[in-house]
């Protein structure tokens, strides 16, 4: 939660630790269904199927917070927030209460720390720091591992609108990726192969 920039190779570090500490393990047969169907939702701007209107802008804040929009857009532009409505309504159902419960507990953080009924009102600064202070708790883990997987899926299967997720990370997307040409190739062509 620095101002520091982190390095791609740093930043796919965390990202696997973040993978490990979460206690939503996500299949990829999981991701790409709860991405295509996350796709559809947000290319219509549909209303949300599992989150409540509230849950869903909280989860927008908290994820704008691990991903934030500064010269580069985050989390918030690729949709992450669709990925989290269709995984937690689909095949990891069974975790949405817990995730309520911690966003409970960290809306009652805000309200005794700050007197706000919601996170989102918030300022950055003092979502920082209330981020900070559950870091090491489930619910965070689980929220930035679901922002991770919401803002860097493939596009045509949800989150990442645009690519942007890929963008922040320099991938190059390409259609295909070809083998580079050398004696090989020629050798290959010779024997008539």
């Amino acid at each position: 939660m620095s101002d520091t920039k982190l390095s791609r190779r740093a930043f796919l570090a965390r990202t696997g630790a973040a993978a490990r500490t979460s206690i939503i393990a996500l299949s990829v047969p999981m991701i790409l269904s709860a991405s295509t169907q996350a796709r559809a939702a947000q290319a219509k701007q549909a209303e949300f199927t599992t989150l409540s209107a509230n849950e869903a802008a909280e989860f927008t804040a908290i994820a704008a917070r691990i991903i934030p929009s500064d010269d580069t857009p985050g989390a918030t532009e690729a949709g992450a927030v669709y990925f989290m409505d269709t995984v937690l309504g689909g095949s990891h159902k069974d975790y949405l209460p817990g995730m309520q419960e911690g966003l409970m507990g960290l809306q009652a953080l805000a309200q005794s720390r700050y007197a706000s009924a919601t996170f989102h009102n918030l300022t950055a600064q003092q979502q920082d720091l209330l981020l900070t202070e559950i870091e090491g708790g489930e619910f965070f883990r689980n929220m930035r591992f679901m922002t991770i997987a919401g803002t860097f899926t493939l596009p045509e299967y949800g989150g990442n609108r645009d690519q942007i997720g890929w963008k922040l990370i320099g991938f190059e997307d390409r259609h295909m990726w070809m083998s580079p040409y050398g004696f090989y190739d020629a050798d290959y062509a010779a024997k008539g192969e």
